[in-house]
C-alpha cells in the first residue's frame, strides 16, 4: 500500500492506493458532471441495437476503499476537450464483453460514469452526438467514453469480420443498469 501526495492539474490530492485500484486512485479530481439534455415527447422512442451482444464477466464489483476518477479526452479532429468526472464515488465497476457482428450497431445510447473500452478483435467506429465525427478504432486500441449523458453509437464496419471488446463501466450504481438506449440521434 502506497500513500503518496499527488499533484494533478495543479492540485494536490492525496491518493491511497491498494493493489487492483492504482490506476483509478490517481485520478482523483472533482468538477461538476454534465447531465443529458431532456428529450421532446416526439422522439422518445429508443433505439435498438442490432448484430450486438454483451456477456457479463463480471457484475458490480466494488472497492472497499473510496475512489473517484477524472478523464480528459481531446479526440483527434474535435474542437476542445470533453471530461468526464466521478467526483462521488466511481468504485462500482461492471466488466464486460462486447460483440458486434459484421455491420452490427450498438445503437445510440449512454452510460452513467466513464467506460474504458479496449478494442481486441476488428474495429469500430464511434460517434459521439456532441460532435457527429466518425472515429475508428481497431484492435490493439482503445478509448474512453466518458459516459454521464454523453450520447454515441458504436458500429463494426466489417461487411465480413466481427468485431470485439472489453468494457470497464465505472460508477455504476448498484442495481442499475451499464448502458441506457436513448432515441437515434441525427449525424
Amino acid at each position: 500500500m502506497t500513500n503518496e501526495a499527488t499533484q494533478i492539474d495543479r492540485l494536490s490530492r492525496r491518493t491511497v492506493v491498494k493493489a487492483g485500484a492504482v490506476t483509478l486512485g490517481a485520478l482523483g479530481l472533482f468538477t461538476p458532471a454534465v447531465a443529458a439534455r431532456p428529450l421532446p415527447p416526439e422522439s422518445r422512442t429508443v433505439d435498438a441495437p442490432s448484430g450486438f451482444g454483451v456477456e457479463l464477466l463480471n457484475g458490480h464489483a466494488t472497492f472497499p476503499d473510496t475512489v473517484t476518477a477524472k478523464f480528459r479526452m481531446q479526440y483527434e479532429g474535435g474542437n476542445g476537450s470533453l471530461v468526464s468526472n466521478l467526483m462521488y464515488d466511481a468504485s462500482s465497476v461492471v466488466v464486460a464483453k462486447v460483440t458486434w457482428a459484421p455491420e452490427g450497431t450498438s445503437g445510440w445510447h449512454t452510460h452513467p460514469g466513464p467506460v474504458i473500452v479496449s478494442v481486441a478483435e476488428g474495429e469500430l467506429v464511434v460517434v459521439n452526438e456532441r460532435d457527429c465525427i466518425p472515429r475508428t478504432y481497431t484492435a490493439g486500441q482503445a478509448f474512453i467514453d466518458p459516459g454521464q449523458g454523453n450520447v454515441h453509437i458504436a458500429s463494426n464496419p466489417s461487411p465480413t469480420e466481427g468485431a470485439v471488446a472489453y468494457a470497464t463501466f465505472l460508477g455504476v450504481p448498484v442495481g442499475a443498469p451499464a448502458t441506457v438506449w436513448v432515441p437515434p440521434v441525427d449525424c
